[in-house]
């Protein structure tokens, strides 16, 4: 295992961990936020720059105006964001979205979670990061991030999303339109990085690692099967011979070597992103310097 492999397992674990808590964290009304991560996506953003058009949302969502539609309404409905008309001077008929008091006190909770699970990201990052390097790289390291504290949004939150969306390009490079595979979703990516770290792993683990139900899980690795990234082997348990269990097939193990060699391609790229997530996530803001090896 080398240190972007651990990072790609971390990132998958995280993100998975991540979305089950936000979904599941108390809203302060007797309720759940029960938020995913492209509706705090879409919360941080508002938080972030203010108002925008529906369109915006959906550019920035990667996906359909209906897609972003849906989305806008959870969040309408849960009262995390309000619509308005008429405050685009060029266009008054336009339809705008704004976050609301109650979607930054969201915002609020999701970052103080994020804090909590993040020490196991900045170990892999550590070992990506600050591993020998030559001194004119160390040097391009002295930098700031950029502005004033937003409002609500933490700089570890708005980091880690900036972190997903920078680390999920190569990702996205590599995998393509594979709908089990696609970055916004990291259950697959996890199942295989797993499966390539540890070895097999018995069906019926599968629901708690991805944090899906039964059925839920079961669809995932039908997929991951049909596209013939995972096959299922029986007889191997010593002692079960009824055990079933998920391997990686030869294709399943180079797409994902391929995923591996694609961020580190890009991780000059990804390096600054890094810094200011891990710093970000210790509680500095301001005044970096260059990481120690």
């Amino acid at each position: 295992m080398n240190d972007v492999d651990a990072l790609l397992n971390q990132l998958c674990h995280l993100m998975v961990a991540f979305e089950r808590a936000i979904g599941d964290a108390p809203d302060g009304s007797d309720g759940v936020l029960n938020l995913d991560m492209p509706e705090l996506a879409v919360l941080v953003s508002l938080d972030l720059f203010g108002e925008m058009r529906p369109t915006t949302v959906a550019e920035m969502l990667g996906g359909t105006t209906s897609m972003a539609t849906k989305v806008l309404d959870r969040l309408e409905r849960a009262g995390f964001l309000s619509r308005h008309m008429g405050s685009i001077a060029e266009d008054r008929r336009a339809i705008t979205v704004e976050i609301a008091d109650r979607g930054r006190e969201a915002i609020d909770v999701c970052d103080q979670i994020l804090a909590g699970l993040s020490i196991d990201m900045l170990a892999a990052m550590a070992a990506v990061q600050f591993r020998a390097t030559s001194a004119e790289q160390q040097a391009n390291w002295d930098h700031e991030i950029p502005g004033e504290p937003p409002p609500s949004t933490g700089p570890g939150l708005a980091e880690f999303l900036r972190f997903v969306v920078e680390i999920d390009k190569p990702i996205l490079s590599t995998v393509g339109a594979l709908a089990p595979l696609h970055p916004a979703d990291p259950r697959g990516l996890l199942i295989l990085s797993e499966l390539d770290l540890r070895g097999p792993i018995r069906v019926g683990a599968v629901p708690k690692l991805v944090d899906r139900s039964r059925n839920a899980a079961h669809r995932l690795c039908d997929r991951l099967i049909e596209d013939g990234f995972v096959t299922r082997i029986q007889g191997a348990v010593p002692g079960d011979a009824r055990a079933v269990q998920l391997d990686l097939t030869d294709v399943g193990r180079a797409l994902l070597r391929g995923v591996v060699a694609a961020i580190s391609a890009h991780l000059g790229e990804l390096r600054a992103s890094m810094i200011s997530l891990s710093i970000a996530l210790s509680g500095q803001r301001q005044g970096l310097g260059a990481p120690t090896p």
